[in-house]
């Protein structure tokens, strides 16, 4: 199990770069291409706002599985390992429980964009494939939320950040 979720975490980090290259090169491009008055990229911002969209839904599902989420980590202070475990699990269903949610809400918004065919402005991409970002982010995040919190409870969350650590 944990080669399937190093694994997708790998796929989701090379994706996040490989975003983040593409939206900082064309902007950057774009930008100087419109000071220097040498050419105008129409489609520079769209690109660019659709690129930040896919990073923000597939970013969640990376800091899900790294732990990175906002959290009261005061609490460990102040309460036993047990409550924190049972806080832990109340936090996971529900943190699941929205995302399954979501996700269906953005199936139904897919299933609609499909139907009626509109593609994006500039780009004339099928706008069906931008808000893919929502039901697929939100899975990845759910998934590696559950994982995460398993990894947690079991105390092996500890030994992965220590195999990470070491050169």
């Amino acid at each position: 199990m944990k080669k399937f979720f190093d694994g997708l975490k790998k796929v989701e980090e090379i994706l996040l770069v490989a975003l983040m290259i593409i939206m900082c090169v064309i902007i950057f491009v774009a930008t100087v291409a419109r000071f220097t008055n040498l050419f105008v990229i129409s489609w520079a911002e769209e690109l660019a706002r659709y690129c930040m969209i896919w990073i923000i839904f597939l970013g969640v599902g990376v800091a899900a599985q790294n732990g990175e989420h906002f959290c009261v980590e005061a609490l460990g202070l102040f309460l036993p390992k047990k409550v924190l475990d049972i806080i832990s699990i109340l936090n996971a269903v529900l943190v699941v429980g929205f995302n399954a949610v979501a996700a269906y809400f953005g199936i139904t918004i897919i299933q609609r964009q499909m139907a009626g065919g509109q593609i994006t402005p500039s780009l004339n991409w099928p706008m069906w494939i931008i808000y893919l970002a929502i039901p697929l982010g939100l899975t990845l995040m759910a998934i590696s939320y559950v994982y995460h919190t398993y990894l947690k409870l079991t105390d092996k969350a500890e030994e992965t950040k220590e195999e990470v650590s070491e050169p």
